[in-house]
């Protein structure tokens, strides 16, 4: 079995090399368009051929995240995105739309595709199926049990878990409340951490709020399985993944380190367990307290009862304040350029210490016990707790790393009158090459063994080192400006010939059915989860379905149920089909009516309809939600357990919107309190779908004008 693979965040060019240096098999990172972190520095063309020659000459692999949804405008320059990154050389695409997948595996059948967590792939069917598709890995849902990694590690397909950082509350590829609170939707990067707000729980039943015992109801720990990776490796994983791509070089640099000494002590038989020091430095660089509950289905201990963002180390509290000046008593040291925050009742203050004085003397440092001052611009109070979110002799520490560097079996042969010929083997592979020289019998001393692994180890910085040296050398002198000049030439023509060996496996072409002929003018239906059309009664199979338990008539609404027989089933907006060729796909897997992501415009939605039409002769009428409360949230763990009473019904509320709650034994979700009402749909090439719940059908016939 090979080596488990250890995959870091890239989220910059210094965070890149910081992975790379501190033992990443591989790096995942994004472009500046089409990256579910679009917020990340991420990397233009030129910085990412760089990046994949950088890595590449080190022996690691470059991972592209093209993973939001597209809109059939979008999803051209999404291929061509994908085409620039085939033709350098990048290792795989992770990826959600099932359009732009339709598209690569048929015009680069041989690039590597792995579904990324978005494709919200959380059961054993799912894994299935992206195998039957063709995918070369899966990242299974952050949710995952280590039950369901082990079934998952036994399917014809490699699997990647998430082991350190930000989790998402809600199920990836399925929340919503970004994109209808803030128009910043998720599943295409612009994610605006709602859950991290704080909230407020009300009994809708008896009308009144609960007190509850944090506000920060829905904001979740980090994750860390630092201990469990003998499971998952024993569990048969292929790769182990860190978050971070918007964090700093230095989280990404240490978590890497820590994590790969955990890795390679597990192959070396040796017990491994990191000391207080070096426990303190992973909270310093970041934390929202950490949890491994996913993974050991206690679902109720991944939320932070504390605070939503860093929580750094306590340093010190607020002794007094006066006019623009604040005093603190420190418990730890503290060092100038370092960054603290004041835990204030109504809001939090952070700073970076560019100064730092003690009785009104500047210093570069000061111990505990020490009262230091600083200026401040807004209300602290006494007692006001202050933590220290960034260590800035510790970040120094760690970007101050050792460059990697790989070894090399060298032979050279050197003869009166020839050529001096080289002879290497570098990551498995046999390159020889020759340069012309000029030889002469020696006088005096001749050239050595010993001369020549000195010349040669001088290596200008390429990231080799000599491991195995091995040279036959006639009774000669050699000129050692030529020499050298050779030895430059040699590593430069090495480091060309690492990176044209690159070359792809070719993977599985995708086996489709012809389309079928669609034209839907019915309504769709949901009333209290039942289906119908026309009267036909559907059943719909759960967006949450850990089980993969299926019935046959259904709507799909997950990855698990997508290449099912049946004949009648229909697409889900869950699905999240946003454009033309997602929509030929399912049209392809046998689907015969595809509802459209709820997240289109109106114009995108005309956009997806005429390029199908076009392309096929058609004339598709995909259903559009016209009318409906959407689940915003689907959460795995239920944070309001300890507060709710059978029977009552319940609501959220973030001082600017409310939200229903709906509770079940699998799973909660977070509602629209309003329906979402699309009145510019009406008249369009479109069939509606309606959800509908009782008090509903008056503000139906109101809004819509719709008589079911």
């Amino acid at each position: 079995m090979p080596k488990i693979e250890l995959l870091s965040p890239a989220g910059s060019f210094e965070a890149l090399k910081a992975a790379v240096n501190y033992g990443a098999d591989a790096v995942y990172l994004g472009g500046t368009n089409f990256s579910a972190r679009a917020f990340a520095n991420n990397f233009n063309h030129e910085e990412l051929i760089e990046a994949v020659n950088y890595c590449h000459l080190r022996g690691v692999k470059v991972y592209v995240t093209l993973n939001t949804l597209l809109s059939e405008n979008e999803l051209k320059n999404a291929l061509g995105e994908a085409d620039f990154y085939y033709r350098n050389k990048v290792d795989a695409l992770i990826i959600q739309d099932l359009g732009l997948f339709y598209c690569l595996k048929e015009k680069y059948p041989d690039f590597n595709l792995h579904a990324s967590t978005q494709m919200h792939i959380h059961n054993i069917n799912g894994v299935k199926n992206a195998a039957k598709l063709g995918f070369k890995k899966v990242v299974l849902a952050r949710e995952s049990s280590l039950e369901l990694i082990k079934e998952a590690c036994k399917e014809d397909i490699e699997i990647e878990c998430f082991i350190h950082g930000a989790i998402c509350v809600s199920y990836s590829g399925q929340c919503l409340m970004s994109s209808a609170v803030k128009n910043r939707s998720a599943n295409k990067g612009m994610c605006a951490q709602l859950c991290r707000l704080k909230y407020h729980l009300y009994d809708f039943t008896v009308q009144k709020e609960i007190e509850t015992k944090t506000p920060y109801l829905l904001s979740p720990k980090d994750m860390y399985l630092l201990e469990d990776i003998p499971l998952l490796i024993e569990a048969g994983v292929s790769s182990l993944k860190i978050e971070g791509r918007l964090k700093s070089p230095a989280y990404v640099g240490l978590v890497t380190k820590i994590y790969r000494e955990a890795i390679d002590a597990y192959y070396e038989e040796k017990e491994f367990k990191l000391n207080n020091e070096e426990f303190n430095n992973l909270l310093k660089v970041f934390n929202r307290g950490f949890t491994n509950s996913y993974l050991n289905n206690n679902d109720l201990n991944i939320f932070n009862n504390k605070r939503p963002n860093h929580m750094g180390e306590e340093v010190g509290k607020v002794i007094s304040c006066y006019k623009d000046k604040c005093f603190i008593k420190l418990n730890k040291p503290i060092n100038q350029f370092d960054g603290i925050r004041i835990l204030n009742k109504d809001e939090d203050f952070g700073k970076i210490l560019n100064t730092l004085s003690i009785n009104n003397k500047y210093v570069s440092r000061a111990n505990a016990g020490d009262i230091i001052e600083i200026k401040i611009d807004q209300k602290v109070n006494k007692g006001d707790v202050v933590v220290r979110t960034l260590d800035h002799n510790l970040e120094k520490e760690i970007e101050n790393y050792k460059l990697k560097e790989n070894p090399i079996d060298l032979n050279i042969e050197l003869k009166l009158n020839e050529p001096i010929k080289i002879k290497v083997r570098v990551f498995g592979l046999n390159y020889s090459v020759q340069y012309q020289i000029k030889t002469e019998i020696a006088k005096k001393v001749p050239i050595n063994k010993d001369d020549l692994l000195s010349i040669f180890s001088k290596n200008n910085k390429s990231p080799f080192f000599i491991d195995g040296f091995k040279a036959e050398i006639d009774n000669l002198f050699i000129v050692r400006s030529e020499i050298n000049e050779i030895r430059r030439q040699f590593y430069k023509d090495l480091e060309d010939f690492i990176l044209n060996s690159f070359k792809r496996e070719s993977t599985n072409k995708l086996m489709l059915n012809d389309l079928s002929e669609e034209n839907n003018n019915e309504i769709l239906i949901e009333n209290n989860s039942n289906y119908s059309i026309n009267g036909k009664l559907l059943i719909k199979d759960p967006v949450i379905n850990q089980e993969g338990i299926y019935n046959r008539k259904q709507v799909v609404s997950e990855f698990g149920n997508l290449l099912s027989d049946d004949k009648n089933k229909i697409a889900y907006y869950t699905l999240n089909v946003c454009n033309s060729y997602a929509y030929e796909l399912l049209n392809r897997l046998g689907f015969k009516s595809i509802i459209l992501s709820s997240e289109l415009t109106k114009d995108q939605i005309s956009a997806l309809t005429n390029a199908y039409n076009a392309r096929n002769k058609a004339n598709i009428r995909p259903y559009c939600l016209i009318f409906g409360r959407r689940t915003l949230m689907y959460l795995k763990g239920n944070p309001f357990k300890e507060y709710l009473i059978n029977g009552h019904k319940y609501l959220l509320n973030d001082g600017n919107n409310q939200y229903l709650l709906r509770f079940n034994e699998n799973f909660n979700e977070i509602v629209e309190y309003e329906p979402t009402i699309r009145k510019e749909l009406i008249n369009e090439d479109v069939s509606p779908f309606i959800m509908i719940e009782n008090g509903d059908i008056e503000m139906l016939k109101k809004e819509l004008n719709i008589v079911l």
